[in-house]
């Protein structure tokens, strides 16, 4: 019974590895890179479903902010801690410009372009 009991939850268990909607991983972009308030890389072309890891690297906060009509892609909670991540998935083709609110006069711009 105790075999039937195991092989049973691994069925279970590959069967939902299988059936569960996957996250394409793309990139990953650094928030603040070699002592520069910038976006590392500020520039960058992903498909339609994939996603992008935004990372806290250096000199803090950040936070990343879409322009319109994005806004609900937004991260508006500033990020204080390095390496504190968070993945925004691209769901439509088009432009999408950002920026760190701290940090815009700065110039702490990017675009991620979705094909």
């Amino acid at each position: 019974m105790k075999t039937f009991i195991q092989t049973l939850w691994v069925m279970l268990i590959g069967l939902a590895v299988l059936l569960l909607p996957k996250m394409a991983y793309a990139a990953e972009i650094q928030m603040g890179s070699e002592g520069m308030l910038v976006f590392e890389p500020c520039e960058l072309t992903v498909a339609v479903g994939e996603s992008v890891t935004f990372v806290n690297n250096e000199l803090p906060p950040h936070n990343v902010m879409f322009d319109e009509p994005y806004q609900q892609l937004s991260h508006s909670d500033l990020a204080f801690t390095s390496g504190e991540t968070f993945d925004v998935v691209f769901e439509k083709a088009g432009d999408y410009y950002f920026q760190c609110d701290p940090h815009a006069g700065a110039g702490m711009k990017g675009v991620i372009h979705v094909e």
